[in-house]
């Protein structure tokens, strides 16, 4: 857990029901346990922790880390957290695009 963890958040109960609960509302009922087992049955040693969230954080990180950021930041934000503030702006992850040069 990225932005939780420099927050101090990564252990707290509110944090984690939050998290479970911006999970689901993005990726719905239905598939949300689905995606969850397969971020967890990825990778069982994860660098961020040994818990169900620290692993499906890890594994969505390693996926799709866009989405990652942004439901830790939605739960961060849904617990009264600042992640501004504390925990600096996002980082852009991949190769920078270089300008295109016009037609002549």
């Amino acid at each position: 857990m990225h932005l939780a963890g420099k927050l101090g958040l990564k252990n707290d109960k509110y944090y984690q029901a939050a998290y479970w609960k911006a999970f689901e509302e993005f990726f719905g009922p239905t598939n949300g346990p689905v995606i969850k087992a397969m971020l967890i049955a990825r990778d069982d040693q994860p660098d961020t922790g040994t818990t169900e969230l620290d692993r499906v954080c890890y594994g969505l990180r390693q996926t799709m880390s866009w989405l990652a950021e942004a439901i830790e930041r939605k739960a961060i934000q849904s617990v009264g957290g600042d992640v501004s503030a504390k925990a600096g702006s996002p980082t852009r992850s991949g190769p920078v695009r270089k300008k295109r040069k016009a037609a002549s």
